[in-house]
């Protein structure tokens, strides 16, 4: 007769969350990383050897809820500010809770939220990355950083133009008509 599982959900999220930690360790040892949602939660499956069928984005709320609690109850940065959606970059409204948790204001906008979480990034690099610049300041992800501040594209040289004939010159400077 095969063996029952007998673990309960509450007990895989507790092995889950435990398992979060060092993961999110391990990507602020790199200046600049991040994590998303489904790779992180991929990880800690991987690693506990536990899954669910639940869908990524109901339970990263419960996963990363005790994950900023093993942060605050062992006095370490925002680790959750590492994990953020795969299409744009950004760590969501559900990082609010870690704010609150450190007794931080909550953004009014997603632009200043997204920036908070750049400067709790930040102090996870300065905890766990040994290499951070001396000048480093919070950076958005670079998927929400083009988002919100787009290249913009030169406009093109206008070539100058022959003031008999009102045409472009070629590359010779000389007006082919006048010469």
């Amino acid at each position: 007769m095969p063996e029952r599982n007998t673990t309960t959900f509450q007990d895989s999220l507790v092995g889950w969350s435990e398992a979060a930690v060092p993961v999110l360790q391990e990507v602020a040892r790199t200046y600049g990383n991040h994590i998303t949602y489904k790779d992180l939660a991929t990880r800690v499956f991987d690693i506990t050897g536990v899954r669910t069928d639940m869908l990524v984005n109901n339970l990263s709320s419960m996963l990363l809820g005790k994950v900023i609690r093993i942060c605050r109850e062992q006095s370490l940065p925002s680790l959750t500010s590492l994990v953020v959606t795969a299409a744009d970059g950004t760590v969501g409204p559900g990082f609010d809770e870690a704010l609150r948790a450190a007794g931080k204001d909550i953004p009014e906008s997603p632009l200043e939220r997204e920036r908070a979480a750049a400067a709790e990034r930040l102090e996870c690099y300065r905890v766990y990355c040994p290499d951070v610049p001396a000048d480093a300041v919070p950076q958005l992800t670079p998927k929400y950083e083009a988002r919100v501040n787009p290249v913009k594209k030169e406009a093109p040289r206008l070539r100058p133009v022959c003031s008999v004939h009102g045409i472009q010159l070629p590359a010779t400077g000389i007006c082919d008509d006048c010469a």
